[in-house]
C-alpha cells in the first residue's frame, strides 16, 4: 500500500507538470508555412519574378548599403550617401531585411540566382562564429548587434525549416545557450529607442523552443520579457517603453511613440501566449490592436506613423516598415488565436497600404505612403520638417529605388514573402488555409503529404478553384477562411454543397480522408462597404479598397546621386495634371447600392497601373476649398465642404494606383 501510495504520488506531481504547461498542445504546435513548400503561380508569381527582375535582385539600385557585400564583409556608415546620425548596425538591420525577402521569395519561384545571393551570407556568418560559437553582425560588438541579429536569425529559421538541417540547428541552438547563459543578456535598456529592440530575441527563443521542446528556451524567454515588463513599470506609464509592453497594451494606452518599434513589440504578447497560454498576454494582443484602430487606422488598414504616430486625418502617412512589421506581428496574432480578425487585418493592410508603395515593376517604393497621396516628389513630404534632419526627408513620399534612411528599402523585399509564409497554418492533421492565392502548397503531415492547387484571381474575384494532388492515408480537417467582409459563402466539394451560410469570421472545415482529384470550391458573396470614418468616408469591396486615381504628370530622374537611381531603376516626380481635379467628395448619405461593380475585362497583371480587372462607379461632386499646402502637402478636410459641380468617378483598387484619394470628404448631397 506505502509502494501504491508513492505511485499514485508521482503520478499526480507528473500530472501538475504536463498539464502547468500545455507542452505541444494545439496551439503551440500550430505553425505557419515555410517558403519552400509554397509554388508561387497566377498573379502571385508575376509578383515575385517582377520583384527578382527588379529590386530583390538587383539591390546595389537602392544605394548604400545594398551595393556592398552585404554581411559578408565590413559595412561602414561612413560610406552612407546621407550623413546624418547613424549606428554601427545600422546597415546589417537593413541588409537582413534584404537577405530575409530574397530567401522566402527564392523559395516561392524557385530562383537559383537569388538563394546563392542568399547562402553566401548565411555561410560566411556561420563560418564567423566566435570560439565559443556565438554568431555576430561583423565586429560592429555585442552592444550594437542585438536588434541586427534579431532581424538575421529569422532567415536562419526560415532556411532550417525548409532544408531541417540538423547542423544548422546546433549552430542556433549554440549561439542562444551561450549568449543566455550570461546574466548579463538579460539587462535590459533604459530606453525605448532602438536598444531595447534586444528583448525581441524573445521570438526567436520561443521559436527553438517550438521546434525542440526544451523548456529551456521558453524559461529564458519568460525572463527576458519579464525583466523588460518591470523595466517598463519603473519608467512609468507616460513612457514609451510602457506603451510597448504588455501591460500598456493590454490597458490600450494610447501609442504615441516610434510606430515601427510598437509593431515589432506587438509580436511578444502573442507569441507568449501561443506558447504559455497566459491570458494577460492574450488581452494584450487584442488590446494593442484595438487601440491601433481607434487612434490611428487609416482608410487602407495601417496606423498612421509617419515615424511616430500621428493619429486619424485624410492627410496622414505612414512609414512602408509598418505594413511589413505589423502583418508579422498580426502573423503571430493569427497562429496564437485562430481568429480570422487578424488574418482580414493582414489582407486589408497588404493589398492597400502595402501594394500601393511600390511601382508595380517592382523598381521603386516610397519611405511614406498614404490613403491620400496628391503628389509624389522629391520635395512633397513635409512630416519631418521639424527635425534637424528632415531637410533629407523631403522625397519621403516619392517612388524610388532607395531613400535617405534605408530600412524601408530592405524591408520592402519581405512584404509580400512574409504574408505568403502564414498563407497556410498546420497543427496536427488540421490545416487552415488563411489567404487565398494562386499557388500549389505542400505540406508534410504524419501519414504523406498533402498537396493542393489554387486556382483564383482573388482578391480581385472572390471564388476560389482547389484541386487535391495528393493526399496522406489519414484523414485531414481542413479549413477555409470566410472573411469578414463575406455576406455569405458556399463551400462544395466535387460538386456536392457541404457548407452554405452567412457566418463570418470564422474558419469551416472539411474533415475527411481526401484523395487526388477532389475538387472543392469556394465562393464569397459580398456587395461594396462603405468606410464612415467621421468627417470623410472610404469605399471597401472585398479586402480591397478603392480610390480615384488621379490624372498625372510624371517626370522620371535617371542620374541624381542622392536620389539613388539610374536609367534601369528611375525614380519618380509625379504632378497632378492638373491641379485641382484631384478634390472630390462623396455623398454623406451614400449607401452600397449608389456603387457600381464593373468588371473591366483587363487581362494581364491586375496590380498594373490602369489594369485592374474590377472597378466601381459612383457618382460625386467637385470641391472647391479642400487645398494644397504650399502646392504640395494635402491638408485635412476643411469645415465645411462645399461641393460645386457632379462628376462620375471610375474607382480602383488602391494597391494598383499612384496619386489617388482614398479617404473622401463628405459632402452634403
Amino acid at each position: 500500500m506505502k509502494h501504491l501510495f508513492l505511485k499514485l504520488g508521482v503520478l499526480t506531481m507528473l500530472m501538475v507538470l504536463l498539464f502547468s504547461r500545455p507542452i505541444f498542445s494545439q496551439s503551440i504546435s500550430r505553425t505557419d508555412l515555410p517558403s519552400s513548400q509554397f509554388i508561387a503561380q497566377g498573379w502571385v508569381q508575376e509578383f515575385l519574378h517582377r520583384q527578382e527582375l527588379g529590386l530583390t535582385g538587383h539591390p546595389e539600385e537602392s544605394g548604400w548599403p545594398f551595393n556592398t557585400k552585404l554581411w559578408t564583409e565590413e559595412m561602414d556608415v561612413k560610406d552612407d550617401e546621407f550623413q546624418y546620425w547613424r549606428s554601427p548596425w545600422w546597415p546589417y538591420e537593413h541588409t537582413g531585411y534584404y537577405l530575409d525577402g530574397a530567401l522566402r521569395t527564392a523559395y516561392a519561384i524557385n530562383s537559383t540566382f537569388l538563394m546563392d545571393k542568399v547562402d553566401a551570407n548565411i555561410n560566411y556568418v556561420l563560418s564567423h562564429a566566435d570560439a565559443e560559437g556565438r554568431l555576430h553582425a561583423g565586429t560592429i560588438g555585442v552592444e550594437h548587434e542585438w536588434w541586427p541579429m534579431v532581424v538575421f536569425m529569422r532567415l536562419l529559421f526560415e532556411k532550417y525549416d525548409a532544408t531541417k538541417n540538423p547542423e544548422l540547428l546546433k549552430v542556433i541552438e549554440k549561439h542562444y545557450k551561450v549568449t543566455y547563459r550570461l546574466e548579463e543578456s538579460f539587462r535590459v535598456p533604459k530606453t525605448s529607442g532602438f536598444y531595447v529592440r534586444s528583448v525581441l530575441h524573445v521570438e526567436h527563443l520561443c521559436e527553438l523552443y517550438r521546434i525542440t521542446g526544451d523548456d529551456f528556451y521558453l524559461n529564458v524567454a519568460e525572463k527576458l520579457y519579464a525583466g523588460f515588463q518591470k523595466q517598463a513599470e519603473t519608467m512609468g506609464v507616460e513612457n514609451q517603453m510602457f506603451q510597448f509592453s504588455a501591460k500598456g497594451m493590454a490597458e490600450e494606452i494610447k501609442s504615441t511613440g516610434h510606430g515601427v518599434t510598437y509593431h515589432e513589440f506587438l509580436k511578444l504578447p502573442a507569441i507568449l501566449f501561443k506558447y504559455t497560454g497566459k491570458e494577460e498576454y492574450k488581452k494584450a494582443i487584442y488590446g494593442a490592436v484595438n487601440q491601433l484602430e481607434t487612434n490611428h487606422e487609416l482608410a487602407d488598414g495601417l496606423a498612421s506613423c509617419s515615424e511616430p504616430f500621428a493619429g486619424k486625418g485624410p492627410e496622414k502617412a505612414h512609414e512602408l516598415c509598418n505594413t511589413i512589421d505589423y502583418n508579422w506581428s498580426l502573423g503571430f496574432a493569427l497562429l496564437a488565436t485562430r481568429d480570422v480578425y487578424f488574418a482580414d487585418k493582414m489582407e486589408k493592410n497588404l493589398y492597400n497600404a502595402g501594394f500601393s508603395a511600390v511601382t508595380s515593376d517592382f523598381k521603386a517604393h516610397q519611405y511614406f505612403s498614404a490613403p491620400n497621396l496628391v503628389m509624389s516628389t522629391g520635395m512633397s513630404s513635409e512630416f519631418d520638417d521639424e527635425c534637424d534632419w528632415g531637410f533629407g526627408s523631403k522625397g519621403r513620399l516619392s517612388y524610388k529605388p532607395g531613400h535617405d534612411t534605408q530600412c524601408c528599402s530592405g524591408n520592402v523585399h519581405r512584404m509580400f514573402p512574409t504574408f505568403i509564409s502564414r498563407a497556410c497554418m498546420t497543427a496536427g492533421n488540421r490545416v487552415d488555409l488563411v489567404f487565398y492565392l494562386p499557388s500549389t502548397i505542400n505540406i508534410p503531415l504524419e501519414k504523406g503529404l498533402f498537396s493542393f492547387t489554387q486556382k483564383t484571381n482573388y482578391p480581385f474575384e472572390h471564388k476560389v478553384d482547389l484541386e487535391v494532388n495528393s493526399a496522406p492515408s489519414q484523414k485531414v480537417d481542413f479549413g477555409f477562411r470566410i472573411p469578414s467582409w463575406s455576406d455569405s459563402y458556399c463551400i462544395s466539394l466535387n460538386g456536392e454543397k457541404i457548407h452554405e451560410g452567412t457566418e463570418k469570421a470564422i474558419f469551416k472545415s472539411i474533415s475527411r480522408k481526401f484523395k487526388r482529384g477532389d475538387h472543392i470550391k469556394i465562393t464569397f458573396s459580398t456587395s461594396p462597404k462603405i468606410d464612415d470614418r467621421g468627417n470623410g468616408v472610404a469605399v471597401n469591396y472585398g479586402p480591397l479598397v478603392f480610390s480615384q486615381p488621379i490624372k498625372a504628370k510624371t517626370r522620371l530622374i535617371t542620374s541624381d546621386f542622392a536620389k539613388k537611381c539610374s536609367a534601369e531603376f528611375p525614380a519618380y516626380e509625379i504632378y497632378p495634371l492638373e491641379l485641382h481635379d484631384w478634390a472630390v467628395a462623396l455623398s454623406k448619405n451614400i449607401t452600397p447600392s449608389d456603387l457600381e461593380v464593373v468588371r473591366t475585362g483587363n487581362k494581364g497583371y491586375p496590380w498594373d497601373y490602369g489594369n485592374s480587372p474590377i472597378k466601381l462607379k459612383v457618382v460625386a461632386k467637385t470641391v472647391t476649398n479642400w487645398e494644397l499646402i504650399r502646392w504640395q502637402s494635402l491638408s485635412p478636410f476643411p469645415n465645411k465642404i462645399e461641393t460645386d459641380k457632379d462628376i462620375k468617378l471610375e474607382l480602383e483598387p488602391m494597391g494598383g494606383t499612384l496619386l489617388r484619394i482614398s479617404e473622401f470628404p463628405k459632402g452634403n448631397f
